[in-house]
């Protein structure tokens, strides 16, 4: 009884025939142009700085927090770092703005932030906290495409149409507005 069900389930199996699967038929007009997301560029230069400012700057997208001593370090994401004077936590202050775009991550060790600049990996000596100086940088630490290009792409903010990315050896992406595109690129996720 085995051996025939077996048999049974081979048969059924192979007489499927699983290539004349056909997915959906792609019914975009790729002459015709809608409303979706293009990308602003950059060039590498004008973003990958590192800016200290003693005047705070309000909180944009609150990211990771880093406690040194009585600072907090804190991510802002994508804009850079906020320092914040925590000598008295009930009162605690923003006292000034390390600007670091496409800023995500930090970390500290020692008397070093290590920190991303967009794709770029940044030291940044913090050991006068007044006066924070980078020290160095690995270029391209974190291309997230395509390592053979020195850009990095984000996603589009939401799903729908977006203007393929270019590729350029001296800028990158910064950021996505709404326009009108082609519909080539579509993120459904």
């Amino acid at each position: 009884m085995k051996m025939l069900l077996y048999s049974l389930g081979i048969i059924l199996f192979v007489s499927c025939n699983w290539r004349t699967y056909k997915p959906s038929i792609d019914n975009r007009d790729y002459s015709k142009k809608v409303m979706g997301w293009k990308a602003k560029y950059a060039a590498d230069t004008a973003v990958k700085k590192v800016k200290f400012y003693n005047i705070p700057r309000p909180m944009i997208a609150a990211g990771k927090i880093y406690v040194l001593g009585n600072t907090i370090f804190q991510n802002d994401i994508g804009k850079g770092i906020h320092l914040i004077d925590n000598a008295s936590p009930s009162n605690a202050q923003r006292v000034a703005f390390i600007e670091l775009g496409g800023n995500t991550d930090i970390s500290i060790k020692g008397n070093y932030l290590y920190a991303n600049n967009y794709n770029d990996m940044v030291v940044i000596d913090i050991t006068n906290i007044t006066a924070p100086v980078e020290i160095k940088r690995f270029k391209g630490v974190f291309n997230t495409m395509d390592t053979q290009r020195p850009y990095t792409w984000q996603a589009p903010p939401d799903t729908g149409f977006y203007e393929c990315p270019k590729y350029f050896n001296d800028s990158m992406i910064v950021s996505w507005v709404k326009d009108s595109v082609q519909q080539f690129c579509q993120r459904r996720f």
